[in-house]
């Protein structure tokens, strides 16, 4: 009886493999984009912008592929505009991102035309920093759980991330984003810079005075990309991902994020 299912199970195995066909000439729908990646930061010349080109699903991506080199970017602030030169991968402006201006993105490439806008924050100014334990022995005895934070007056074209920074290396809170919204009845907004802990409330503020503390306000067309930026990949990085549902800003035939951003970086006495 055995030998006689084992017979059966190998015709039908056989029967299945002989039904495979290899799938050729097959093509999945396609529209080629351009991706735009820019990040203008307040009091810093506009640089460093990269321009790809989104690759056909089926081809593996490389970056000599999809970098797009011959784009035509121009900028504009209301008040000059500059076309900007390319170097070693970027695309790079004479002009100087400043605080409260609007800036507005045209590329041309091809047939191809791609453009998005945004504004540089005003800088977001706090002069206290404030610290909350709250004691928790589940894992050890007298530990203490720490959140350090601050209060701002929030401005409702912005939304805003913070974290700490040791020896130039910013320790962001990336996963919290702070909105108008969310403002106090008195206008303020409660903004987390870090969660920390230990067993001597004394000397976790002693080790935090040694850090900075920094605040990173963005063009509230940001919060979109922050929300659903995870969709469809799990990288973190601002872009990271090219997935067809993150909300980019860049409209027309592109991709992409062109955004304005104040980074503020203080030393305080922790409260």
């Amino acid at each position: 009886m055995k030998k006689i299912c084992l017979v059966i199970i190998l015709i039908i195995g056989f029967g299945l493999s002989s039904c495979e066909e290899e799938v050729t000439g097959v093509t999945l729908p396609y529209r080629e984009q351009l991706v735009i990646r820019a990040v203008l930061q307040a009091g810093e010349k506009i640089k460093d912008i990269r321009v790809e080109r989104t690759i056909p699903p089926l081809e593996n991506y490389t970056v000599e592929k999809a970098l797009v080199k011959d784009a035509v970017l121009i900028i504009d602030d209301g008040e000059q505009s500059d076309t900007l030169t390319y170097k070693n991968g970027y695309y790079h402006s004479k002009l100087t991102a400043q605080a409260g201006k609007q800036y507005k993105l045209f590329a041309h490439w091809k047939q191809h035309k791609a453009y998005g806008q945004t504004i540089i924050p005003e800088p977001a100014n706090f002069d206290e920093v404030f610290i909350d334990f709250r004691k928790d022995s589940t894992y050890f005895e007298n530990y203490y759980f720490a959140s350090v934070y601050t209060y701002i007056t929030p401005n409702e074209n912005y939304v805003y991330t913070a974290g700490a920074a040791n020896e130039n290396i910013i320790y962001g809170n990336y996963e919290e984003i702070f909105t108008f919204l969310k403002r106090t009845p008195d206008n303020k907004l409660k903004i987390y810079f870090t969660y920390t802990g230990g067993n001597d409330t004394l000397q976790i503020k002693k080790g935090l005075n040694n850090y900075k503390f920094v605040i990173m306000s963005y063009d509230k067309q940001y919060y979109d990309y922050f929300i659903t930026r995870y969709n469809g990949n799990s990288d973190d990085d601002i872009f990271g991902n090219v997935g067809s549902n993150v909300r980019w800003n860049i409209k027309g035939d592109g991709i992409g994020m062109f955004i304005g951003r104040n980074i503020v970086v203080k030393k305080a006495t922790i409260n």
